[in-house]
């Protein structure tokens, strides 16, 4: 388990890598998708204001200089229907061309009317062209309307030259100090696509956010959190864009009105157009919607939701006012806002990493960037969210618990190895993931081996740490070669007693699994006679002499043996901590057999089961008798075994053992010489007969262990 300290150590740091992201970058990361939010989100209404623009109805016969007259009338007509402004988004020159021909205005047939040089008889009698009646002023217009009227800078705005050769006499004479040239530049932050609003007071939008609500410019202009410095020193704020329109309309929510009618030489018709626009501020656009040589990079071009249009600089520009006016830009959420969203996320993800499969946390991220999506795109004001740095918190919580799961993983994988042993580990690996073991019947070989005299032992150490060294080296020097070399699989410890199993594998597993356990156990004993034998060696440094040699004479290990059916599966409780082992009335056999070696000169009993493998494992036995032990319903006949260069299992000593306990548990008594290595065997029966333990079925039936 993860404790607390590393679970508030990661909820600080996905925290600090989330935080760090978004002062670091803004919403540079997250432009993907605020851009496609904001197009989702696009402005659908130009309540304040609206375009006037070059448009078909002014043929193509008439220069983009020509045509200024035909703006300046639609402007006089426009501040005479209620428009509280205009800006001409164009760059003009001051310098007159007096010989030109200008437009007047347009007739209702489309044809205009011109204004044409005048000539001049001169003292010869020829015609002398002098200028044009607008050839001094191409947007002369009355100096009550230049007050209304903005425009941008000048394509010659170094040349001191005189305003009158633009506006005439009249206009250039009501110019305030304060002058008509406003900017129109645009600012980027971050990036080359537009997607800002300029908010100084030099800007064309910033003049007409003025001339439509004087009274609320100061508050509408007010800086807000959320604003942020473009460029070198332009304060500046995020647009509400409306998608980009190529066509004239006059009706719906957005106009883009011809000039061809403003300034249509029937001025009935004119007004009639103009008062559509009452009340708003008005952007002229010196080309047509269309025309190429005024067309934006913004959102609505590059959004990956957009609609791949570019926008006319006019209605950029208009965009922008509406924005100012209707305070309604897309923004981030509070700082506080954020900072909880931080600091959730963050907790939500260490313990979503922490205490949830992993398979889990694929959908909880995938959950999270579509909320965060939803956020972006269906909340129509606050839609600036920190998406990627929310994300990279999630990401940052998840992995960090992910990456401790691994240690984990590893140190319990390596707990699993020491305290679980290799067959078992594999097979319960090959399960799938959820899939449980099914528990389930084997036949397999048991040896169980516990130590003679283990109480007694304690008892003189005392100390529970010599204890615990003294049954650690033992195992360590014995039992380990049941796993290592003869593959058995670990059952238990039990205080002094250990006991292994084997299963069947193979097509001649049967044979080869009695064939190791046997040999196992041969093993076995011979690793714990040397053990034994090196004792006073081992602790002559730890352990009183003394203690060592009384330890000596009573420490010994017996081993027994035997094959059946047993349960395989996982022990304990449903909701507890489980054991993988076997059970069954076998085990409880082979503690009954390993017990009788303290009554006989045998220190590995087997079960008669074995006795087809015993002379291929080069290996011999002797019959110690049909024995019923307690807590059996049938009785087994159990063998000793040994190699055959022990004396008590030399052929002809085995021979003469057979035949005494025959007659025994023939007669009772024995006409046969008993060899003396079988001194404790004979005790043994002799004791049993004097119990009457002998049935008359030949089977010694033991009530006692």
């Amino acid at each position: 388990m993860i404790n607390k300290k590393i679970l508030i150590f990661c909820i600080f740091n996905a925290f600090i890598v989330g935080f760090f992201i978004d002062y670091s970058f803004g919403h540079k990361l997250d432009y993907w998708i605020h851009d496609s939010a904001v197009v989702y989100q696009h402005r659908t209404q130009w309540k304040y204001s609206a375009v006037v623009a070059l448009d078909d109805g002014v043929p193509y016969s008439v220069g983009r200089k020509q045509a200024l007259p035909l703006f300046a009338k639609a402007t006089e007509r426009l501040i005479e229907a209620g428009v509280k402004g205009v800006f001409l988004d164009a760059r003009v020159s001051i310098e007159q061309e007096g010989r030109m021909p200008y437009a007047r205005c347009i007739e209702k047939k489309g044809s205009v009317q011109w204004s044409e040089p005048k000539c001049t008889v001169s003292y010869d009698n020829q015609c002398s062209l002098n200028n044009s009646e607008l050839g001094n002023a191409p947007l002369k217009m009355r100096a009550a309307v230049i007050k209304f009227f903005r425009i941008a800078p000048y394509l010659d705005e170094h040349n001191a030259l005189p305003k009158m050769l633009l506006y005439g006499w009249e206009a250039a004479e009501a110019i305030s100090e304060e002058g008509v040239v406003v900017s129109d530049r645009l600012v980027t932050f971050d990036s080359p696509i537009a997607r800002w609003i300029d908010l100084s007071k030099d800007h064309a939008v910033y003049k007409l956010v003025a001339f439509s609500q004087p009274e609320q410019v100061q508050y509408l202009y007010k800086g807000k959190d959320s604003d942020v410095q473009c460029g070198a020193k332009y304060p500046c704020r995020r647009l509400r864009q409306s998608l980009p329109s190529y066509k004239m309309t006059d009706k719906g929510n957005r106009l883009i009105l011809p000039v061809s009618l403003l300034a249509s030489c029937d001025n009935e018709l004119a007004m009639k157009t103009a008062i559509l626009l009452k009340g708003k501020v008005v952007v002229f656009q010196l080309t047509a919607p269309n025309e190429s040589t005024d067309l934006i990079v913004t959102a609505m071009t590059t959004a990956v939701l957009g609609p791949k249009l570019m926008t006319p600089g006019a209605q950029y520009i208009i965009d922008a006012v509406e924005t100012i006016l209707n305070q309604d830009e897309p923004q981030p959420p509070a700082y506080v806002v954020k900072i909880l969203l931080f600091s959730c996320i963050a907790v939500i993800s260490v313990i979503a990493g922490a205490f949830f499969q992993q398979l889990v946390l694929p959908f909880l991220f995938t959950g999270l960037a579509a909320t965060l999506g939803a956020l972006c795109f269906f909340n129509p004001i606050i839609q600036l969210w920190p998406v990627m740095a929310t994300i990279a918190i999630f990401m940052m919580g998840t992995s960090q618990m992910v990456f401790f799961h691994l240690l984990i993983g590893l140190k319990e994988g390596e707990l699993v190895k020491r305290y679980l042993s290799e067959p078992v580990h594999k097979l319960l690996l090959a399960l799938k993931i959820h899939e449980s073991f099914r528990s389930r019947r084997c036949h397999v070989a048991i040896l169980m081996s516990d130590l003679a005299g283990y109480t007694t032992v304690t008892g003189l150490l005392k100390d529970p740490e010599l204890v615990l060294e003294l049954m650690n080296d033992y195992l360590e020097e014995t039992s380990l070669v049941l796993q290592k070399k003869h593959n058995g699989i670990l059952e238990a410890y039990l205080g002094d007693m250990v006991c292994y199993y084997w299963m069947e594998e193979g097509e001649n597993g049967r044979a080869e699994m009695y064939k190791k356990a046997l040999l196992g156990a041969i093993e076995l004993r011979r690793l714990q006679k040397q053990f034994f034998a090196t004792l006073q060696q081992r602790y002559q440094h730890k352990i009183d002499m003394k203690l060592l040699q009384r330890i000596n004479k009573v420490i010994d290990a017996g081993i027994g043996v035997t094959v059946g059916d047993v349960v395989m599966g996982d022990l304990g409780p449903q909701h507890g901590i489980k054991k993988f082992g076997i059970l069954g009335d076998r085990l409880n056999l082979v503690s009954r057999i390993e017990g009788l070696t303290r009554l006989f000169n045998a220190n590995i009993i087997i079960a008669g089961d074995f006795l087809g493998v015993v002379e291929e494992a080069g290996l011999v036995t002797r019959r110690l008798g049909r024995i019923k032990v307690k807590g059996r319903l049938f009785p087994e006949t159990l063998y000793a075994l040994g190699s055959p260069d022990d004396l008590c299992f030399e052929k002809s000593n085995v021979e003469k053992w057979t035949q005494w306990l025959d007659d025994m548990e023939l007669e009772g008594v024995s006409k046969h010489f008993c060899p003396d290595c079988y001194q404790k065997d004979k005790k043994t029966i002799f004791t049993w007969m004097k119990c009457g333990l002998l049935g008359e079925d030949g089977i010694w039936y033991l009530d006692e262990k």
